[in-house]
């Protein structure tokens, strides 16, 4: 035997060695844990409370601003449905509410400001 088949062999043995590990990552490795992501729904509702009222106590608003903005109080529990059930396909996460955290000194994404701006909060 010589030096080339020496080499041929270990080159076999490891492209081998390789597919098995492949095979095995690919087959029967648990898949990663899925990644994490909060959202404070609680905050996105006194947004739009907020914004509401101020229109609602505003001494120049007339009736026709007043029930535009009712009826848009009224649509924003659907929009925020709609955009919550997206939210984790969009990101590839699963999503926990803020207020079901023991500790808020986790390190996780903070979905909130983004789901504030599109809803124009």
């Amino acid at each position: 035997m010589n030096v080339r088949h020496v080499l041929m062999l270990a080159l076999l043995n490891a492209l081998v060695s390789a597919s098995f590990v492949l095979a095995y990552a690919v087959l029967f490795a648990p898949p990663p844990p899925p990644r994490l992501a909060v959202l404070d729904v609680a905050e996105l509702y006194r947004l739009k409370e907020t914004q509401v009222a101020a229109v609602i106590v505003k001494r120049d608003a007339t009736d026709e601003e007043r029930l535009t903005a009712l009826k848009r109080a009224q649509a924003f529990g659907t929009e925020v449905t709609a955009m919550i059930q997206a939210l984790p396909e969009e990101c590839r996460c699963l999503i926990l509410a803020r207020g079901a955290l023991v500790s808020h000194d986790v390190l996780l994404p903070d979905l909130t400001p983004e789901v504030r701006r599109r809803l124009g909060l």
